[in-house]
């Protein structure tokens, strides 16, 4: 990557292009894919830096950026304003799937390329994305059909493999040796919680709802290691009352500790997010998906399924549910607050009141029998990166660093 990068930069001068990055504050799958862009782009561009709010600030540092620019709490003419004043600095905006950013970055006077992991999903694209030079798209099921059938973005897109890298065999999971001294820990990652369309109190409810139930599914001497962001982690506190032989570590972690979570798990325990399932798929990582927590997990989870892909999956109608599918979140009549009320509504049940305790022990029972099997053999979303590839990060940032260097007035 690196040898073809530096042809691509031989006309932007020797510094290289300047870039602006910035992701959309759903779930960790947008910051957490930015970030890998980040590190790739860095040693490529003559300034990288960071625009942005919320817990996508928990994987944004320095390095690799030069600055990071904390938006949190500011007003879309806050924003707009000191967008405007980077916009000279700048050569091009690069958003992972923040539209209503990347409107106001063009209102700014920057150029914009969009970066989107979810092509697949949306009832419909926003117009910024087929203006914008380039639409990066990662690769999924009918992702390639979505774009031919768009002629606004047939002419700007590119698609790349998905966002992960090709680890080595040293790096894969394999099953546990019978007698190999201590169990493996059991990971539950909960990346991907906190979105607009609840509060943080109901993020924290669902994330302390999957912990005791997977922290009783364990047996003695087994230890669950949760990874999540900042504010759940929190939120989170100590993880409940103790149990003997089994230890619980709270945690919020970059990209590429997860992986290494993953690679030394027994198995794991998580969000079906896509950047959670391509997570599994370079790690091969048995894993059960847990309930949705948005609009794309459970359309997510059941494309797994259908495919082949999917080792064990669970919902809100097999716990106590069901939370409202009857409206596929993918139609445009859709309504996405409506679905995450209906979600909310089965945690407070679950949560809240007295006399629920047999729900509460029939999650526990459920991700018991899920998970009895797993750690035996690789996980089924291995076969994933057969099917569209690995090191988008690569492909997306020489796209990148291709454009804006094609824009840059000669030193």
């Amino acid at each position: 990557m690196a040898d073809d990068a530096a042809d691509d930069m031989a006309d932007t001068g020797a510094a290289g292009p300047r870039l602006l990055l910035n992701a959309q504050p759903f779930g960790f799958g947008p910051p957490a894919a930015t970030a890998a862009l980040a590190r790739e782009l860095a040693p490529l561009c003559g300034e990288l830096a960071y625009f942005g709010a919320g817990h996508t600030l928990d994987l944004q540092h320095r390095p690799p950026y030069h600055a990071v620019y904390g938006t949190t709490g500011l007003s879309d003419g806050e924003r707009l304003a000191w967008l405007r004043r980077l916009a000279p600095w700048y050569d091009l905006f690069v958003t992972a799937m923040d539209f209503d950013e990347a409107v106001l970055a063009r209102r700014a006077g920057l150029e914009v390329a969009v970066y989107d992991a979810l092509t697949w999903f949306w009832p419909e694209i926003p117009a910024v994305a087929g203006d914008a030079a380039p639409y990066v798209a990662q690769d999924f099921f009918g992702v390639r059909e979505r774009i031919a059938a768009d002629p606004a973005l047939r002419r700007n897109s590119v698609v790349v493999p998905p966002i992960v890298p090709l680890l080595p065999p040293r790096r894969l999971w394999r099953p546990e040796r019978p007698g190999g001294g201590r169990p493996r820990h059991v990971l539950l990652n909960l990346g991907g919680l906190q979105n607009p369309y609840w509060e943080p109190s109901d993020a924290a409810a669902y994330a302390r709802l999957m912990l005791d139930a997977v922290r009783a599914a364990q047996p003695a001497g087994r230890s669950v290691v949760v990874t999540t962001s900042r504010g759940v982690a929190a939120a989170l506190g100590a993880p409940g009352a103790p149990r003997p032989g089994l230890h619980t570590s709270v945690r919020t972690d970059d990209r590429d500790t997860v992986l290494e979570l993953m690679s030394g798990a027994a198995y794991a325990c998580m969000t079906p997010g896509l950047g959670n399932i391509y997570d599994a798929a370079a790690t091969g990582v048995p894993t059960l998906w847990l309930p949705s927590a948005n609009e794309t997990h459970h359309l997510q989870a059941r494309l797994l399924a259908e495919h082949g892909f999917c080792d064990a999956r669970l919902d809100w109608p097999d716990v106590g549910g069901p939370a409202d599918y009857g409206v596929p979140a993918s139609s445009p009549t859709a309504d996405p607050e409506a679905l995450t009320r209906a979600i909310v509504a089965v945690i407070r049940r679950l949560s809240g009141a007295r006399g629920l305790s047999a729900l509460r022990d029939r999650l526990a029972d459920e991700v018991a029998k899920s998970t009895a099997g797993l750690g035996l053999v690789p996980g089924r979303a291995r076969a994933l990166t057969e099917r569209f590839g690995h090191g988008g990060t690569e492909e997306a940032a020489k796209a990148l660093v291709r454009w804006a260097g094609s824009r840059r007035p000669p030193h």
